[in-house]
């Protein structure tokens, strides 16, 4: 079975991602879709100073999974076989880690909605994606 991960943050691109993904799943036929949203891999010092672990860990989870229940639905409603994850860390290293963990056959991802300013100082998590994964990588506006 093809295994297409897609990258979901909740933005209008990942939106669209999820979107083509859908198109692409119904034109293969035998494949399925694992939704990933990323958290970063910290809160804020002075929130994280009076959590556990265990506590930080459910918070990250939790928002997690309130991002990606628009996805979830979505591929839900179209009746494609899907998965949802939740990863911790670095969005680009996060994703390239679970689509080889997982692997999945491609990775599917919005582009990045900022400026060109901030992608030349920061690096684009899309390109950074497509520089260091296996698998192809298709890019979504």
């Amino acid at each position: 079975m093809y295994t297409m991960l897609v990258a979901y943050d909740g933005s209008e691109h990942a939106e669209n991602a999820v979107r083509y993904a859908l198109d692409m799943v119904r034109r293969l036929g035998d494949a399925r879709i694992v939704l990933v949203n990323v958290q970063p891999p910290a809160m804020s010092g002075e929130v994280s100073n009076l959590l556990t672990a265990e506590e930080v860990l459910e918070q990250h989870l939790a928002a997690g999974r309130e991002v990606l229940a628009p996805a979830r639905a979505a591929v839900a409603q179209a009746g494609v076989r899907h998965d949802t994850e939740i990863a911790i860390g670095r969005p680009a290293e996060a994703l390239v880690e679970f689509a080889q963990k997982c692997g999945c056959d491609a990775i599917v991802m919005g582009a990045s909605s900022h400026g060109r300013v901030h992608s030349l100082v920061l690096g684009s998590v899309a390109a950074k994606v497509a520089h260091m994964a296996e698998v192809p990588v298709t890019v979504v506006k």
